[in-house]
């Protein structure tokens, strides 16, 4: 017998006892009789981790909060020994920035990485405040990074690694970046403007212009997602609201093929059987499949919060929280508890990271 024909059960048996992503995706390569039986066990596990910023960055393990069970997990990141600041993504790769502004590419579940050269300079100034802010996303052949205005984008492919400016005239504000099948697309959070760059020839394929959106008082906060929700369609998801309101939610459809189209209000302002993943850097769909404990037309918020220091009065250090927007009702529940609680932050954001299982 080889070890392609050990009997289904058996090996659905010994993926459910794999208790690493690294491992159980290891294990999937085998063969497509080892990835079909372990088919519903990978289901189980796909859902996003939180990365959790070590106070001490000289350490090789950092923090993995998972949403399933409210456990941390100490995962061995070696190539972000020294990198104070780390930035994790839904397709499991991770930047993670030294204090000399050197970058590195890693991804915890795999062991690879690759180096890229420091920030470019306009990254240097208020150090901690830009680094902490920053967003970016890869593709196959290079890295897009901004720190606010306009972004830059290094080459994967061949030496001389440099970062560019990509021509975006004038300049945009970017709030997020992401990366799908080809194009690169920033987010200007404040206008709801969204710009498609080519990921080959990093020019601009075209900008989306904002959808018809009326707040219903000056008063009222807005915070605005982009989200690659398929191959075939973007999502831009808005919530607003303030202190004596319920809220307001809404999300907008594009259609990859025809982004000049612009956007058009989804009907019933909800999102089907899936969830939005947010972070201060992207958002990102996630199948609410019945057995990850995803919940269906859901948006989970992960942020962190700063708290005063007893003897300073300066906000030094925080705690990381999630919270929940359930869209049925647009209320909103706060998972911040048990060992999440517990995980202190020195001025650093969290990143959802979604293991590649497949």
């Amino acid at each position: 017998m080889s070890w392609s024909d050990l009997p289904a059960e058996l090996v659905a048996g010994i993926a459910d006892r794999i208790t690493e992503h690294a491992d159980l995706a290891r294990f999937r390569s085998v063969c497509p009789s080892w990835r079909s039986a372990s088919a519903e066990h990978a289901a189980r596990r796909r859902v996003p981790l939180l990365l959790l910023p070590s106070q001490q960055n000289s350490r090789v393990n950092r923090r993995l909060w998972s949403l399933a069970d409210d456990s941390i997990t100490e995962t061995p990141m070696p190539a972000a020994c020294g990198r104070s600041f780390l930035f994790a993504s839904p397709r499991g790769w991770t930047l993670a920035v030294a204090d000399d502004f050197t970058a590195t590419l890693l991804n915890p579940f795999t062991g690879a990485s690759e180096s890229l050269p420091a920030l470019p300079p306009s990254f240097h100034d208020g150090y901690q405040m830009i680094l902490r802010d920053m967003v970016w996303d890869r593709s196959p052949d290079a890295v897009m990074v901004s720190q606010g205005k306009g972004a830059f984008f290094c080459r994967l492919q061949g030496d001389g690694r440099s970062w560019t400016p990509a021509d975006l005239s004038p300049p945009a504000r970017v709030g997020s970046i992401t990366y799908c099948d080809g194009t690169f697309y920033l987010l200007d959070k404040r206008a709801n403007k969204v710009t498609a760059v080519d990921g080959a020839t990093f020019a601009v394929v075209v900008a989306i212009e904002p959808p018809d959106l009326v707040m219903p008082d000056r008063s009222w906060l807005r915070e605005s997602t982009l989200v690659v929700s398929s191959a075939s369609e973007l999502l831009l998801v808005v919530q607003g609201g303030c202190h004596r309101s319920k809220g307001l939610f809404k999300a907008f459809r594009a259609d990859r093929g025809s982004l000049a189209a612009g956007w058009s209000e989804v009907a019933d302002g909800g999102i089907g059987d899936r969830a939005v993943f947010v972070d201060h850097a992207r958002g990102f769909c996630v199948e609410a499949n019945g057995v990850n404990g995803v919940r269906r037309n859901c948006v989970y918020v992960a942020s962190a919060h700063e708290e005063a220091n007893a003897n300073s009065g300066w906000g030094d250090w925080g705690r990381y929280t999630v919270s929940m927007l359930d869209l049925d009702d647009l209320t909103t529940q706060n998972l911040s508890h048990g060992n999440l609680l517990k995980c202190l932050h020195g001025r650093q954001r969290p990143s959802w990271s979604m293991p590649n299982l497949h």
